[in-house]
């Protein structure tokens, strides 16, 4: 049987396997410029189901290839959009990081395409800066693993980052 794609609830998220992914790209990050209304298809408050996925579960452990960055407490973010937790801290990747979790997902897998669209997802400068700036980080990873040309492959064909 295959794995399912999410969690339908929030009772696994730890540091080790935080929220990322399409729900945490999404999600409107206090004072990020990335994020948008879609967050709502993946929280939905009023039957109380979340539909996240969560590293080291739905998505590879990518701690090897970034460690702890862009992985944050977001108990308190997700309780203003009424995700209450109460018995333990909710993590989420940032922005970046789950775009660069998707990356490394698509990179170690045989897929030919990768749904990230960096200009789209992070259309200022600065914010595609960054997300390349993390994929450096994790480039030797990459390379251990011979999928940096893929990546590299891929990021050619992002027009302009």
């Amino acid at each position: 049987m295959s794995q399912p794609l999410f969690d339908l609830d929030l009772k696994r998220v730890s540091r080790e396997h935080y929220i990322t992914g399409q729900a945490a790209i999404n999600f409107p990050a206090t004072g990020g410029t990335t994020g948008g209304w879609q967050f709502l298809s993946y929280f939905d408050r009023e039957s109380g189901i979340a539909k996240v996925s969560l590293a080291g579960i739905h998505y590879p452990d990518t701690t090897g290839f970034f460690g702890a960055t862009g992985i944050f407490d977001s108990t308190d973010l997700l309780a203003r959009h009424g995700r209450a937790s109460e018995e333990r801290p909710l993590f989420m990747a940032d922005h970046y990081r789950a775009a660069a979790d998707m990356i490394i997902r698509w990179a170690l897998s045989e897929s030919l395409y990768c749904n990230v669209e960096v200009n789209e997802w992070f259309p200022a400068e600065m914010d595609r800066q960054r997300l390349l700036d993390l994929l450096e980080v994790g480039r030797p990873k990459l390379c251990m693993l011979s999928k940096q040309k893929k990546v590299d492959a891929w990021l050619l064909s992002q027009s302009r980052y």
